[in-house]
C-alpha cells in the first residue's frame, strides 16, 4: 500500500482478536495499533501465553489444518496495540475522518470502521460475503446490521470476500430474520435438534447459489448449522 500510493501507513485498524486477523501484527509495530480494550486483552493473554513452556507446540497443533499458519507459530511475535478503545474513537482530521466503533457480535471484541466521506463501512468479521456468517452472538449481530442499514453506505468491505454494497446487508439481515422466526415456532414443538436443521420450514440460506458455496458447501453448512443450533437453543431455554 506504501508503495502503491506513495504514504506511510500511520495507522492499523484491527476489527478482532482471532488469529487470521492479528498474528502479522509485528510488522505494524511501528505504527499506531487501534483495537477495542478486549480485543488489546485478549492480544496481551497471547503475548503472554508465548512465554509458557509448551504453548506454541500446542498453538501449532491447534492449527494443524492450517500448514501456513501452523509452520509460522515458532517464529509469532506479537505487539500490544497502542489506542484501546471502550466504545468508540474519531480518528483523522473532520474531512478524512474514520469512525471505530466497538460493537461485539461476531466476538466480543468485535468492531467496526466507518468513513463517511467516503460512505465506506469495514466490517470485520460481523459480515462476509464468500463464506456463510459466522455467527458468535446471532442476535446482536442482527442489531448491528440493522444500525448499519441507518448509515449512508455505498461500499461494505467485509472481514473475508469481495466488497459489496448496502443491500448486501439486508439481504444477510433479512435471511436471519427470516430464520428467528422459523426458528421461535420450531420451538413449541419440542423436536429435536436433527429435525429442526432439517426442518422444511427453515429458509434457505441465499448464499448457497454462489460458486464459494459450491466449492466447499460443507463447510459453509456446518456454519449455519452451528448458528441454527445456537439460536434453537437459546430460545429453547429462554
Amino acid at each position: 500500500m506504501e508503495d502503491r500510493f506513495s504514504r506511510e501507513t500511520s495507522h492499523l485498524l484491527l476489527t478482532h482478536s482471532h488469529s487470521d486477523h492479528t498474528f502479522a501484527l509485528k510488522v505494524f509495530e511501528d505504527v499506531t495499533i487501534v483495537a477495542s480494550k478486549k480485543c488489546t486483552e485478549k492480544i496481551k493473554q497471547y503475548i503472554r501465553n508465548l512465554e509458557k513452556p509448551g504453548y506454541r507446540l500446542r498453538l501449532a497443533r491447534h492449527f494443524r489444518a492450517d500448514r501456513e499458519r501452523s509452520d509460522a507459530i515458532g517464529e509469532l511475535q506479537l505487539v500490544e496495540p497502542s489506542l484501546s478503545v471502550k466504545n468508540e474513537q474519531r480518528i483523522g482530521p473532520e474531512e478524512q475522518e474514520l469512525v471505530f466503533r466497538v460493537t461485539g457480535g461476531h466476538s466480543p471484541d468485535s468492531a467496526c470502521i466507518y468513513s463517511p466521506s467516503k460512505r465506506t463501512l469495514w466490517t470485520g468479521d460481523n459480515l462476509l460475503t464468500w463464506y456463510a456468517q459466522v455467527v458468535g452472538n446471532l442476535m446482536r449481530m442482527i442489531e448491528i446490521w440493522r444500525e448499519w442499514e441507518t448509515l449512508d453506505i455505498a461500499y461494505v468491505i467485509p472481514g473475508h470476500g469481495d466488497v459489496v454494497g448496502k443491500p448486501y446487508i439486508t439481504k444477510v439481515r433479512s435471511y436471519f430474520d427470516e430464520l428467528v422466526s422459523a426458528i421461535q415456532k420450531l420451538k413449541t414443538q419440542q423436536l429435536p435438534i436433527d429435525e429442526v436443521l432439517q426442518h422444511p420450514s427453515l429458509p434457505e440460506y441465499f448464499g448457497k447459489r454462489s460458486q464459494h458455496w459450491i466449492e466447499d458447501g460443507r463447510y459453509h453448512q456446518y456454519q449455519i448449522d452451528l448458528a441454527i443450533q445456537g439460536l434453537y437453543w437459546k430460545l429453547k431455554l429462554g
